[in-house]
């Protein structure tokens, strides 16, 4: 079969790879533009890039695929499937119309649910249990075409957004493989979706992953997980004239890089109160809607820590306030 391969980040690394280990190597991967990286905004391939080079195959990394002299590149290839694996941009129909059995889509939740820019931390925001491997065929609307398989899994407690996506990226592979076994054995299955169970994602931005104190604490944990570990959850940390305020913190922001519901907080316990130092659960914060264990964190230009470092770096024992700021600021 004739393939050509469009993936951008490390989730599309593992089904590129099960590509070439089964004998379909790509006519060509198509991949996004290198990009500015890291804090010297060195140039960098994406990690499909790397992958393919690594393994000997062509690669194309247009600034638009669809742009005129894509199309002649790929009809020249006469594929006969596209295969996508999140690439980072929406194919255009006219694209889309030059393979012979169409385009492929590895998307990494359950559709219909969590269509969109960003199914694995959708999935633990809402707090779902499961999750999984879809694929797709693609059609003009957003994740809206006919399915072909999907292979649920279960989120495990306390899993973050990288662990599950690491999981996804191996089935998500092994889907694709599946997939392809049978369109060459000519079972082509095309099962359209069911539109009144759709739930739609968007991009998630570093502004998505603030925390904020009015939020339920079960939430802000969740947070957490979906926001590590990029780009990162965080509280604000303000300045609050009240006695035993934390001093000196400005605006800092405090990533927080584990997170889990605490027992509760007294009532009438002012925001951000420290209820508990523990060694291995970090700080309990008091919070308008119960508590929160703060396991990790990584203060501004610091290093990262486990809660129990910060408290002791901090000096801050039970009784001492973190300034989080006024619930819905």
């Amino acid at each position: 079969m004739r393939l050509i391969y469009y993936g951008t980040p490390a989730l599309a690394v593992p089904p590129l790879r099960r590509l070439v280990q089964d004998g379909r190597a790509p006519l060509l991967v198509v991949t996004r533009p290198d990009r500015p990286k890291g804090r010297g905004l060195t140039t960098a391939a994406s990690p499909v890039k790397e992958a393919a080079l690594s393994l000997g195959l062509d690669v194309a990394t247009p600034a638009r695929a669809g742009a005129p002299a894509e199309l002649e590149r790929i009809r020249a290839l006469t594929p006969d499937l596209i295969v996508l694996t999140a690439y980072g941009q929406i194919l255009p129909p006219a694209l889309l119309a030059l393979p012979r059995l169409g385009a492929l889509n590895v998307h990494f939740s359950l559709l219909p649910r969590h269509r969109g820019a960003s199914p694995i931390q959708s999935a633990i925001l809402a707090g779902d249990r499961e999750t999984g491997v879809s694929t797709m065929w693609m059609t003009e609307g957003l994740d809206e075409g006919p399915l072909f398989l999907a292979r649920a899994v279960p989120i495990g407690d306390g899993e973050d957004a990288g662990a599950l996506a690491d999981r996804l990226a191996e089935l998500g592979a092994a889907c694709l493989a599946e997939t392809l076994d049978r369109i060459e054995r000519g079972d082509i299955v095309r099962t359209e979706q069911d539109a009144a169970r759709a739930t739609l994602t968007r991009k998630l931005s570093a502004a998505d992953g603030r925390l904020r104190p009015e939020e339920a604490p079960e939430a802000l944990a969740r947070r957490v997980r979906a926001f590590s570990p990029d780009p990162g959850a965080y509280f604000l940390l303000g300045e609050l004239a009240a006695p035993g305020a934390l001093a000196g913190a400005g605006a800092e922001r405090l990533l927080v890089l584990e997170a889990s519901e605490g027992s509760g907080a007294p009532p009438r316990a002012p925001l951000g109160t420290i209820l508990g130092i523990d060694p291995a659960r970090g700080i309990e914060i008091a919070l308008p809607g119960g508590s929160l264990w703060l396991a990790r964190v990584k203060p501004a230009g610091r290093r990262a820590m486990s809660g129990g470092a910060y408290a002791n770096g901090r000096r801050l024992r039970a009784g001492d306030r973190i300034p989080l700021g006024e619930a819905g600021a």
